[in-house]
């Protein structure tokens, strides 16, 4: 395995579907794009630890339709993690994909595991309806209320929250926090 692309995406490994939002970052207030080619995802896959369906071909359409899955998982996980109402389009959108990729979630051998089943044949359906299911398993978790949002410089990645007052994703972004606000103290004195 590339170890560029695991550099790339070193957060990857938490629940699929924040995996799959988490390929948007927040830099400056505004949205930076991690997947802008299909090259990208393609190399996304490859490093994704949670099993997904593989398309045969990764092309502008299957990009296309994976960010599409994405933005709706996006719109639906900033509401949850607000406490707000999910907005309905990107509900309906993840659920059709669901639908259209006709995914089922079967027990394995091992405790609180699953397993989604694909019968979609198209690779492209197949794998923007499992990233889908995903977000389905995740928004109907109990612990729902531990789902954040990484406030540091440079991140809005999700996270799920180890602790009630955990702030950052990871170490490195609470020193980036507490290194930015250090150097807007020092550079405002009141």
């Amino acid at each position: 395995m590339d170890d560029t692309l695991q550099r790339k995406w070193p957060w990857l490994g938490d629940h699929l579907a924040l995996d799959v939002a988490n390929t948007v970052r927040v830099e400056d207030g505004r949205r930076v794009e991690l997947l802008t080619t299909p090259a990208d995802l393609a190399g996304w896959l490859d490093v994704e630890p949670a099993p997904m369906p593989r398309p045969d071909v990764v092309d502008e359409h299957c990009l296309e339709r994976f960010r599409s899955v994405r933005d709706a998982a996006l719109l639906i996980l900033h509401s949850a993690a607000s406490g707000e109402s999910l907005p309905a389009d990107a509900v309906d959108d993840i659920n059709n994909a669901v639908q259209a990729a006709s995914v089922h979630r079967l027990l394995t051998a091992n405790a609180r595991e699953a397993e989604h089943v694909v019968a979609q044949t198209d690779s492209t359906i197949a794998l923007t309806g499992h990233a889908a299911a995903a977000v389905v398993d995740l928004i109907a978790r109990d612990d729902l209320a531990n789902l954040a949002v990484c406030h540091a410089p440079a991140c809005g990645q999700f996270f799920h929250r180890a602790r009630p007052n955990q702030r950052w994703c990871s170490p490195g972004c609470g020193n980036r926090a507490r290194v930015d606000r250090h150097r807007h103290r020092r550079n405002n004195p009141r």
